[in-house]
């Protein structure tokens, strides 16, 4: 009777270490796909961060972008600006011929050049040529006009004009040349705007309304300040490295080292329970 009780108390104990043993297996296997569930939204989170990263890089550098542009027209703006200024003056400076009866015939006329300032500030090392050859020169010509006679001739007198130069320096100090017909010609940087250097850059429309004044460069900031924009140092040039603890920076959970000292026990649970149920199953069996 004591051997039967023994056998059915081995049985007993056997069944409930196999309960036991399934039980921490199923545990286990939900905690690790609750583990797996976590990474995987981590995973998840750390992307979309990723992601808005690169988008608000890429806003900032086509914000930048814009802001370079601006500036880059702001300066255009500027630049033509301060060539309507520069061209002020050298457009008020003129010259026209002035025709009177000739004594040697009546068919001819005795032309003169008159160079004429119209500005209110006077010109300086001033030189008239007609067909290359200088027939005037003013160290200073004021707010008036000057005047240089030609030979006696029949030519109409726009086809002499043709043929007539205006060198002069404005009150800036550039250097200009004014063709008969009107176009203007700075002398060329480099040459310090000698008389006989005869370099002369492209020609440039003179200002033709004289009471109409160049407007100043659009007011606003030429630089970053006060536009709201950062520099382009104190913006990250990438997006920031997965933490060394993993996605999130979740470290390992408590409790883990225990877990893995009961997994390694599972095993000999479920080898000594099946021992014991055997064991119990053949003493009954021999009785």
């Amino acid at each position: 009777m004591v051997q039967n009780l023994v056998a059915v108390v081995s049985l007993l104990t056997g069944l409930a270490g196999l309960t036991l043993s399934y039980a921490a297996h199923r545990q286990k296997a939900r905690e690790e796909r609750q583990q797996s569930a976590l990474r995987a939204e981590e995973l998840q989170r750390f992307q979309r961060e990723r992601e808005q990263e690169r988008q608000e890089s890429a806003l900032r550098a086509e914000e930048l972008q814009r802001f370079q542009r601006e500036r880059e027209q702001e300066r255009q703006r500027e630049q033509i600006a301060q060539q309507q200024r520069e061209l002020q003056q050298a457009s008020m400076i003129s010259a026209h011929i002035a025709l009177s009866p000739s004594s040697l015939h009546d068919s001819w006329v005795t032309p003169k050049v008159v160079i004429q300032n119209g500005s209110n500030q006077p010109v300086r090392n001033v030189r008239v040529s007609f067909c290359g050859e200088a027939i005037g020169e003013w160290t200073v010509l004021g707010t008036s006009e000057g005047t240089c006679p030609l030979p006696p001739t029949q030519i109409k007198h726009a086809d002499l004009l043709r043929d007539i130069t205006v060198e002069f320096t404005d009150v800036a100090g550039i250097r200009w040349r004014r063709e008969g017909y009107g176009a203007l010609r700075r002398a060329r940087q480099g040459n310090g705007g000698s008389e006989t250097s005869g370099t002369w850059g492209p020609p440039e429309p003179p200002v033709v309304e004289r009471d109409k004044r160049p407007t100043g460069p659009p007011s606003g900031p030429l630089s970053g300040e006060g536009t709201g924009l950062p520099s382009s140092a104190e913006w990250p040039s990438g997006a920031p490295e997965p933490p060394p603890g993993g996605y999130g920076g979740a470290s390992a959970p408590a409790g883990a080292s225990g877990r893995r000292h009961i997994g390694f026990l599972q095993p000999a649970a479920v080898l000594v329970s099946v021992v014991l149920i055997a064991g119990g199953i053949w003493w009954l069996l021999r009785n």
